[in-house]
C-alpha cells in the first residue's frame, strides 16, 4: 500500500509555525473556530490500524463488519487524534510546541467510517495558571458531513514553553 499525502495544509512539524503562534496571554477564552474539513479514507484508516497494531475484526474484515452492529467498517475511534491534529492550522495554539496533555475526556456518538468527512468545531473554555504552568483548556464538537455527532473532547494542554524560560532549557 502507497502512503497517501496529505495536503500541504496539513503540517505536522509543529516548529515549523511556532513564531506565528499566540502566546498564552493572546488566547481568548470563550474563542472558536473550525478545522479543515477531512476525509477518511480506507487507506488512512488501514495506516491508523497497522500503527496502533490494533486488527480488531471491525476495522479491518468487511465481512465481520458487515454482520456486527455497526453494518459495515468503522475506524477506531482514536484515530480522531490525529485528523484532529492534520485538520487544525499549523499556527494553532493546539499544535504549540513543548505543550503537554495532562489528560482528556472523550465522549462519543456515531463511528467514522471510511467515506467520511469530518468537520472539528474548536471553543477555548478556559485558561488559568496552576503550580506556575500555565493551561489551556479546550472543547471540540466533532460531526461528520450528515452533520451527525461522532465526539465531543475535551481537554487541554499545558503551555509548558509559554513565558517560562527554565522550560526552555530542559
Amino acid at each position: 500500500m502507497t502512503a497517501e499525502k496529505l495536503p500541504d495544509r496539513f503540517e505536522k512539524d509543529f516548529f515549523k509555525h511556532e513564531s506565528q503562534q499566540r502566546s498564552w496571554d493572546d488566547l481568548v477564552v470563550g474563542e472558536t473556530y473550525d478545522a479543515e474539513p477531512f476525509e477518511v479514507t480506507p487507506e488512512r484508516i488501514q495506516l491508523y490500524v497497522e500503527g496502533t497494531e490494533d486488527f480488531n475484526p471491525f476495522f479491518t474484515d468487511e465481512e465481520a463488519a458487515k454482520n456486527s452492529q455497526f453494518e459495515g467498517l468503522i475506524a477506531p475511534p482514536t484515530i480522531l487524534t490525529p485528523i484532529v491534529f492534520a485538520a487544525v492550522s499549523p499556527d494553532s495554539w493546539i499544535k504549540m510546541p513543548g505543550a503537554i496533555n495532562p489528560g482528556q475526556r472523550w465522549e462519543f456518538g456515531v463511528p467514522v467510517r471510511p467515506g467520511d468527512t469530518i468537520y472539528c468545531h474548536i471553543k477555548l473554555r478556559d485558561k488559568y495558571i496552576k503550580r506556575g504552568k500555565k493551561y489551556a483548556m479546550s472543547e471540540m464538537h466533532i460531526t461528520n458531513q450528515n452533520d451527525e455527532f461522532v465526539c465531543r473532547w475535551t481537554g487541554g494542554l499545558v503551555l509548558q514553553f509559554q513565558g517560562n524560560e527554565e522550560m526552555k532549557n530542559r
